[in-house]
C-alpha cells in the first residue's frame, strides 16, 4: 500500500521495514499518521512472511512526537480527548505485534513517540540520537505509556528526576540507564538494526514469540506464576518442528536451520 506518512518495505529476509515519513516536521504525529501507521503495523503483524519489524524515520530524527500545529487546533475536551487517543493508538499498534520489533532510532525522539520507541523489543541508537523527556516544559504529563515503559526501565527514582526536570538524554546517556542496546554512528544506524534483524529472523521463530511473551509477563507474575508459565511454553516448543531440526542438528553436529515449515499460529 502507499501512505503519506508512512513507507513500508518488506525485504526478501522477511524483515519489514516501517518508516515514518514527515522528515520536514521531524516525523511529527499528525492525524493522517495516527490513521496510516496503525494500518503498517497491521499489514506486518498479519502477513506471514514477515519475520522481524524494524521501525526507523526519514531525514535526520525518529520522531518528535505529537505536531504542534494539530495541538494548537484542538477544540475542547471531545476533540482533545480523540486527538490523544488517536496517538496513543500508534504505540498500541507497536505494542501488539508479536513479531520481534526493533527500533533504528535515528536521531532525536519525544514526546509519545518515545512510548513508541520504547515498546520495541530492541532499540539501537544513533550516536545523534537524543531521547527528550521534555514534556513538564509545556506542562505536560508523560504520555501514550511513556511513564509505563520508563518506570520500567530505570526505576521509580530515576523515571521522577527524567520527568521533572524535563531531561534530554544523549545515546551514551540512554545506554547506561538501559533505555537501548547498542549506539552506533549515525550513518550505520539503520544498517546495525537490518543487520540484527537478519540474524534474528533465522532463529526459531515460534520461540521468540513465546520469549516476548514470557518477558513481558514476567515484569508482573510472581516465580511460581512465571514457573508455571515457562513449563507450559516449554512443553509446546517440545512440539515444534524446529525443536525437532534443532534436536537433530545438536545429534548430527552441524548447525540448525529453523522455520523450514509453516510456523504454527495459536491466535487462530
Amino acid at each position: 500500500m502507499t501512505w503519506e506518512t508512512v513507507n513500508l518495505k518488506i525485504q526478501d529476509n522477511g524483515v519489514a521495514i516501517i518508516e515514518y515519513n514527515r522528515p520536514q516536521q521531524l516525523n511529527a504525529i499528525n492525524e493522517k499518521m495516527t490513521e496510516e501507521f496503525p494500518l503498517a503495523c497491521k499489514e506486518v503483524q498479519e502477513n506471514r512472511d514477515v519475520k522481524v519489524v524494524v521501525i526507523t524515520g526519514a531525514g535526520k530524527g525518529w520522531s518528535s512526537g505529537g505536531d504542534i500545529s494539530t495541538l494548537a487546533s484542538i477544540k475542547g475536551p471531545i476533540h482533545a480527548k480523540d486527538t490523544y487517543d488517536a496517538s496513543t493508538g500508534i504505540v498500541e499498534a507497536v505494542y501488539e505485534i508479536k513479531k520481534p520489533v526493533i527500533a533504528a532510532v535515528n536521531g532525536p525522539v519525544a514526546g509519545a513517540s518515545l512510548s513508541t520507541c520504547l515498546a520495541c523489543d530492541l532499540i539501537i541508537a544513533a550516536d545523534t540520537a537524543r531521547f527528550g523527556f521534555t514534556f513538564i516544559n509545556v506542562a505536560f504529563v508523560p504520555d501514550s505509556g511513556t511513564s509505563y515503559f520508563l518506570v520500567q526501565k530505570v526505576g521509580y527514582h530515576k523515571a521522577a528526576e527524567i520527568v521533572w526536570f524535563g531531561k534530554i538524554l544523549d545515546a551514551e546517556e540512554a545506554l547506561e540507564l538501559g533505555l537501548c542496546n547498542k549506539v552506533v554512528p549515525q550513518d550505520q544506524c539503520l544498517t546495525e538494526a537490518l543487520a540484527l534483524a537478519d540474524k534474528l529472523s533465522r532463529r526459531p521463530l515460534l520461540t521468540v514469540e513465546w520469549d516476548k511473551k514470557l518477558l513481558r509477563e514476567a515484569l508482573k507474575n510472581d516465580f511460581y506464576q512465571q514457573a508455571d508459565l515457562e513449563s507450559m511454553y516449554q512443553v509446546l516448543t517440545w512440539s515444534s518442528p524446529d525443536f525437532m531440526e534443532g534436536a537433530t542438528a545438536f545429534a548430527e553436529k552441524r548447525k540448525p536451520v529453523f522455520n523450514k515449515v509453516t510456523r504454527y499460529d495459536l491466535r487462530k
